[in-house]
């Protein structure tokens, strides 16, 4: 265990290969120890002792034939961590397990086939699919209604004389009708020809609105229509021949490459996109499948926003001199935002595909050719906690963040996943977290809980004070002279990153919350403070923080009093 991140005094202890160990069979040998703690009655204190005691049990484990990596470290007094956050990770696990026929996945699960199956008409209740050309017109029709009846009022919020609001309420129970026309027909082809019509139509109403409340109900209903779409395609894998499905699947493909569709409504396309998952089940439809999955990987995935960014940036200077009335690559339409959406579900999409056909060499392949994609490493980390490979799940998860630039960011992005929903309020580490406790390894949950006192910036994160100590006096074997030790140097810590906090934060943020507070204050050090009395960090925390936020709102010498009265 790294006793110094616990907030204990220096030490170093190189080793060198030399004398032999005859308890672990391994040649080392120890060159130089040394501590900073005033102990001086022999060369060696109690840290130097701890440390070489742990090291000589990581020597043990390391060279022991019979040790699994993986496996839960046993404690001398034979005490198990509870598993506070392991626990209802592994049963939500368990459950997205169940649903993915074996798999864990992002974007399938039996309750698609379920709801699909709501949409069948009984035998002898099919009504009639509405033919393509009669669709058209009836969405003429509504929409051009719609357009002659609009209102025409005073609009003083925007700054404009006048602003049109329109009534879609027309138009939209229009498009529900041949939606719930088509998504109860057996005439799959024909059916998603219809479905597409919708889709398009509904997406062009939406660009076409000249406010939010026009396209509030707009937005509901092309997200109700990509949700349904997505389950009928369940029915279409399951029910079509093959070249049907593959025809039928090629329509909905065409209507969520919309140009318009993937600026505008990214997520919903992507949605879309993965209907082809429905028929990597089937042994006849899988090519469908494969062909819409890899020709989105194509589209999203090998191009780089960013660096085309970087280059015209480059080329600013020779702009004026140059034709830039046609781009070649379709991709230069969408946004930044909205191609970080495609290219994240895409892999989630492929990922999936990969899964549910059983190709694990995809899969594998897919984890190595995008090793920075946070979808997919927290994919990969899942599966290793739902496997019991915990200790392989927690290098895994800090090797991500130790690549990450901002460890906060990564954090903050992770906790908003379709795999762990409301399950990872501190992100990657929470993932940490979870495997420390499994691996019953009192050192590892230590760091991992040290982090979050160093970094809380609201109250929701004090009680990892007490957490720490209970920890460290419970399962650790520290008695309290050592903990409240361990504290001081804790306390030291978080002094230091305030002072980061004033030199590179501003002091109110919003930042991994809500609502504004102040970024410069730590309410868990605040806790630890109180908890062991250190009076003196106190002061000189009071100090650090309220001194700087005089000398912010101070005013500049221009405004003060004399000089304006000068």
């Amino acid at each position: 265990m790294n006793r110094r991140e616990w907030g204990l005094p220096h030490y170093s202890f190189p080793i060198s290969a030399g004398a032999c160990c005859r308890c672990t069979g391994t040649s080392w040998s120890r060159s130089r120890t040394a501590c900073t703690c005033p102990y001086q009655r022999t060369p060696y204190c109690k840290h130097i002792g701890a440390v070489l005691y742990e090291l000589r049990k990581q020597l043990i484990g390391v060279h022991d034939n019979h040790h699994n990596d993986d496996s839960a470290n046993a404690h001398d007094g034979g005490i198990a961590l509870p598993h506070t956050v392991l626990d209802p990770i592994q049963q939500h696990l368990g459950t997205r397990a169940e649903q993915g026929k074996g798999h864990l996945l992002f974007l399938w699960s039996n309750q698609l086939r379920e709801a699909a199956q709501t949409f069948c008409a009984q035998p002898g209740e099919e009504r009639p699919l509405i033919p393509l050309t009669d669709a058209q017109t009836m969405l003429a029709d509504a929409i051009r209604r719609c357009h002659e009846r609009f209102i025409c009022i005073l609009d003083n919020k925007h700054g404009n004389a006048y602003s049109k609001y329109y009534d879609y309420t027309g138009c939209i129970k229009t498009v529900q009708t041949i939606a719930d026309n088509a998504l109860q027909s057996s005439d799959y082809a024909s059916a998603c020809e219809n479905l597409r019509l919708c889709i398009h139509e509904t997406n062009a109403l939406l660009l076409s609105s000249e406010n939010d409340d026009d396209s509030e109900p707009l937005l509901t209903l092309i997200d109700d229509l990509a949700m349904r779409v997505r389950c009928y395609m369940e029915n279409v894998a399951e029910f079509a021949d093959s070249p049907t499905a593959g025809k039928a699947l090629n329509t909905i493909a065409q209507a969520a490459n919309d140009k318009d569709m993937r600026q505008c409504e990214p997520l919903n396309s992507m949605l879309l996109i993965s209907s082809a998952l429905a028929f990597a089940q089937y042994d006849d439809k899988r090519i469908w499948a494969y062909d819409v999955i890899e020709n989105a990987i194509t589209r999203n995935l090998e191009y780089s926003f960013n660096e085309e960014s970087e280059e015209s940036e480059e080329d600013d200077e020779d702009e004026d001199n140059e034709d830039t009335s046609e781009v070649d690559d379709e991709t230069d339409f969408i946004s930044d935002e909205s191609l970080h959406v495609l290219q994240l579900f895409t892999l989630m999409s492929a990922y999936d595909l990969y899964a549910l056909s059983n190709d694990d060499a995809g899969r594998e392949q897919l984890l190595k050719d995008y090793p920075e994609s946070m979808a997919l490493t927290l994919m990969n980390a899942a599966n290793m906690i739902h496997e019991g490979r915990l200790r392989s799940a927690y290098m895994l998860a800090q090797g991500f963040l130790l690549s990450s630039r901002d460890t906060e960011d990564v954090d903050i992005d992770a906790r908003h996943n379709g795999l762990l929903p409301d399950l990872l309020p501190h992100g990657w580490h929470t993932i940490m977290e979870c495997c420390a406790e499994g691996l019953n390894d009192v050192g590892l949950l230590a760091n991992v809980y040290r982090y979050y006192i160093l970094s809380c910036n609201d109250r929701s994160d004090t009680h990892y004070v007490s957490k720490l100590r209970n920890l460290l006096r419970i399962y650790g074997g520290l008695s309290a002279e050592e903990w409240h030790d361990v504290a001081d140097g804790l306390a030291r810590d978080c002094a230091r990153n305030i002072i980061d906090r004033i030199k590179y934060q501003p002091e109110i943020t919003t930042k991994g919350g809500t609502q504004r507070h102040s970024s410069w204050r730590n309410p868990a050090y605040e806790k630890l403070i109180v908890d062991e009395r250190l009076s003196d960090t106190a002061l000189t925390y009071c100090v650090m923080v309220d001194t700087r936020r005089c000398h912010c709102c101070a005013p500049s010498p221009s405004n003060t009093p004399n000089q304006q009265n000068r």
